[in-house]
């Protein structure tokens, strides 16, 4: 079976749409350079923003540096107009990264890549801003009733925004969680034995039928191009799985949708700040 994306993103955003028509939301989008797949992607958000009736602001710059762009970030901190920033990735790698995301106010960190956010994810907080591409995912597992706990899932890749968030999600839902990457020795034992596999490594044709039990759900996080076509890391040959998110038409579904819950979420905790 094919978890559908656009059908639980059709359905998330009925219910939060009713809560954006009765307040007034500012998200700023900061992007460094002109990087063609960002662009795409900051307009898919900025299309969704409108729809939602979002103040959506986007900052574009050609270049700055790490400090520049932190006292944008400050600015925009304290603007009481605006309750969620986004840092465009990919920027220059001349820029610390880990100075950016840790400079955002964490309760307008709607991307959750800020330090004390992985740590409220961790914790089970109530005030924790979840990445995007990992709220995501537990939306689809939830929306099609996904019996969770006891579950053993195995996580390749251990980015901020994917493996590591989806790691303490999965653990506080009672999940036996395993996350591979680059270093892992024999793969395969890993996957093979899981009841769920979640792959973000971003090669196609990285999971094949020998990887995985035939019983396995497979959530595939992948976004890559072959023989000119988007295709994620599972491979096309694969045919005998209990369910699988497909690329496209899957986790790509909601990963922009979540942004929209957390900037929800962050329209909340800035507004309990104040008081």
């Amino acid at each position: 079976m094919l978890f559908d994306g656009k059908l639980v993103r059709e359905d998330c955003l009925k219910k939060i749409k009713k809560k954006y028509d009765k307040i007034h939301v500012g998200l700023a989008v900061i992007q460094v350079g002109d990087d063609f797949a960002s662009t795409k992607y900051i307009a898919q958000k900025e299309k969704l923003a409108n729809e939602l009736g979002v103040d959506f602001q986007l900052i574009k710059l050609e270049k700055t540096t790490t400090k520049k762009l932190c006292e944008l970030i400050d600015e925009l901190n304290e603007n009481e107009k605006v309750h969620g920033i986004i840092v465009q990735l990919p920027i220059p790698k001349d820029l610390d990264y880990e100075v950016i995301r840790n400079r955002i106010d964490p309760n307008k960190d709607i991307d959750g890549v800020n330090d004390v956010n992985v740590l409220r994810v961790f914790n089970h907080h109530p005030d924790a801003l979840v990445p995007c591409t990992a709220l995501g995912i537990m939306k689809i597992l939830d929306y099609y009733q996904i019996p969770l706990e006891g579950m053993d899932v195995t996580i390749i890749g251990r980015s901020i925004h994917i493996g590591k968030a989806l790691f303490s999600l999965l653990l506080n839902r009672n999940c036996t969680v395993t996350i591979c990457h680059s270093k892992t020795k024999d793969l395969k034992k890993h996957t093979k034995k899981a009841d769920m596999v979640i792959s973000s490594v971003g090669k196609a044709d990285f999971i094949t039928q020998d990887m995985i039990s035939k019983d396995a759900i497979l959530v595939d996080v992948g976004f890559n191009y072959k023989d000119g076509h988007i295709c994620g890391d599972v491979s096309s040959d694969v045919k005998k799985y209990k369910y699988l998110t497909p690329v496209p038409g899957g986790v790509g579904q909601m990963t922009v949708y979540s942004i929209y819950e957390n900037l929800l979420k962050a329209y909340d905790l800035t507004n309990k700040k104040k008081k």
